[in-house]
């Protein structure tokens, strides 16, 4: 029984022992091997127990197995070392450049012992100069010639940033090809998110409205943040600035977030649908505004995952924001909610892959870009849908503000629009001459006082509709106030204009008016000008003033001529 027993350990021992090294078998590098975490031991140093140039002293019993195709973590303290074997079974040294495909990542070092036992030590990573790197790409990397035989290569990791630490062995052919691939999708987006840049750029320059400023302000900040932590800033500005560089990367994350909220509160309106919400969401630009100075005193470690977390407060928010101005009667907020989805759903894949809260992907780290860029087209249609929106409040409240209130014809401030562009030459009415007609109710005074101003406001209401019937396609009609109503007749002469005006006193004087019940014979008097271009419109109504004048006091229910 005990030899059995002994039998079956010894058999488990084994099974453990060749599951362990199948686990780190060799990276062939024969060809290019991506993110090669099956092949890789690693050790969490969390108390920096050791050093790098005692690395490979670190006991093997401390390594364990990483078992996924890259290392990601929460944001840590901790320092990691990685161990694994490359394998070259040509008879020949042979070049290849080992990445590490996160372009943030600080401190990187590696030891590379080959089948000689001769080591090569290297380092890389984004607090040393972009010069240092062996080929000029955004991520870190360093170029080795691997011996015939089977190399141990050593890595220690430690960085402020999310650590995200995918490791790959590549031909400096595949290098440039995938770098190339990569690129070619991120200037495809780089050039969505620079057209919509230009575009309401333009816009803005042209409409001021203030929202366009904000939303050039919000793609213009996405676009230098997303540069910045992708590499770009340090491969094509900063290259002799680390420090700079690594500050800018958490700072962008903030001011994004910021320009966002500006833009939600000047697009959504929320002084006029939500002004509670507009309070708050101006207290959360203070608060991100504060977080992003006074965070900075504690270092960079603190500002940056400061700056990850509330970009995504900021995602939802926003969304949120949008839903409650829909509901409170915005209705501009239905495409702003599409966009802010789009852009909600790719921030906070990207937000949570790189804090490891879900398995990193290449797609999920650069979903925020696609989300940003489907963001952009959405809001557009967002934005011209608020234009349309305004022009439509605005076309409403010009309504409003032309119209007499009790007869719905155009009032005195329409009128004196009318001439103005007449005078100006902006909207021309007439081609040879115009006729103006000065109508005023005949003792409509004894209507009031004897009926109430009901009765009196039911007379000019019906006389109103009277007039407008007869005067419709021919030219406008104005109440100028009280019981007086002006017709602006464009291309009549004098003999036609007399003709018409008869017509319509004619007309009042026939109509029995039934207002509440009692029987109304209502007259009119006219008095009427004619006009032409070298008189003006102000002129001719004056002239038609003071033939009304001589109407009224010639016995009313008449018309007069000037």
């Amino acid at each position: 029984m005990t030899k059995l027993l002994g039998t079956f350990l010894l058999t488990l021992l084994c099974i453990i022992t060749n599951a362990h090294a199948a686990e780190l078998s060799p990276v062939d590098i024969g060809k290019s091997a991506h993110q090669i975490g099956f092949h890789i031991d690693f050790y969490e140093d969390k108390h920096q127990q050791f050093d790098f140039e005692h690395i490979a002293d670190i006991p093997q019993d401390l390594f364990k197995p990483l078992d996924k195709a890259i290392c990601a973590r929460l944001f840590t303290n901790s320092t990691y070392y990685f161990k694994f074997r490359a394998q070259n079974d040509s008879d020949h040294a042979v070049s290849r450049v080992i990445t590490f495909g996160t372009p943030w990542l600080d401190h990187i070092k590696l030891k590379i012992i080959s089948p000689n036992r001769e080591a090569a030590v290297y380092k890389t990573g984004n607090i040393y100069p972009y010069s240092q790197r062996s080929l000029k790409i955004t991520y870190p990397n360093i170029e080795h010639h691997f011996s015939p035989g089977i190399s141990t290569v050593y890595v220690q990791v430690k960085t402020r940033d999310p650590f995200i630490v995918p490791i790959s062995i590549l031909t400096t052919d595949d290098v440039y090809k995938y770098g190339a691939n990569e690129q070619g999708i991120k200037m495809f987006i780089y050039g969505i998110i620079v057209a919509m840049i230009l575009y309401h750029l333009i816009l803005f320059l042209n409409i001021r409205l203030k929202y366009y400023a904000f939303y050039v302000l919000y793609l213009s900040s996405f676009l230098i943040m997303n540069m910045s932590y992708g590499g770009y800033t340090f491969e094509y500005l900063l290259q002799d600035s680390p420090v700079i560089q690594n500050w800018m990367q958490s700072t962008w994350i903030f001011l994004f977030s910021i320009a966002g909220l500006l833009f939600a509160n000047a697009f959504l309106n929320l002084a006029k649908f939500a002004p509670k919400t507009q309070t708050t969401t101006n207290l959360m630009i203070l608060f991100m505004t504060g977080t992003m100075i006074f965070s900075a005193f504690f270092g960079y470690h603190i500002h940056v995952i400061l700056s990850i977390v509330l970009s995504v407060l900021f995602s939802f928010y926003v969304f949120t924001i949008g839903i409650w101005s829909l509901v409170n009667g915005n209705r501009t907020a239905r495409f702003f909610i599409l966009g802010t989805t789009a852009g909600l759903i790719g921030t906070t894949i990207t937000a949570l892959t790189v804090m490891s809260v879900l398995p990193y992907t290449h797609l999920g780290y650069q979903a925020i870009e696609f989300g940003l860029a489907i963001d952009s087209i959405l809001l557009s249609f967002a934005l011209v849908d608020r234009v349309k929106a305004n022009e439509r409040e605005k076309n409403i409240a010009e309504h409003f503000a032309n119209t007499d209130a009790l007869t719905q014809l155009l009032n005195r401030r329409a009128y004196n629009q009318i001439c103005e562009e007449e005078q100006s030459g902006t909207h021309k009415i007439y081609r040879e001459s115009y006729t103006v007609m000065m109508i005023d109710i005949d003792f409509f005074k004894k209507i009031n006082d004897s009926s109430g101003h009901a009765a009196g406001d039911s007379v000019l209401d019906k006389i109103a509709k009277l007039l407008q019937s007869h005067i419709e396609g021919h030219g406008y009609l104005f109440r100028m106030g009280g019981e007086e109503f002006l017709a602006l007749l464009p291309d009549f002469d004098q003999n036609l204009s007399e003709e018409f005006a008869e017509k319509i006193r004619a007309t009042v004087e026939q109509t029995e008016f039934d207002i509440e019940d009692q029987k109304y014979h209502i007259t009119v008097s006219i008095g009427i000008s004619t006009g032409n271009a070298s008189s003006t419109i102000d002129e001719t109504t004056a002239n038609a003033d003071q033939a009304l004048y001589k109407a009224k006091h010639s016995g009313r229910n008449q018309l007069v001529l000037f």
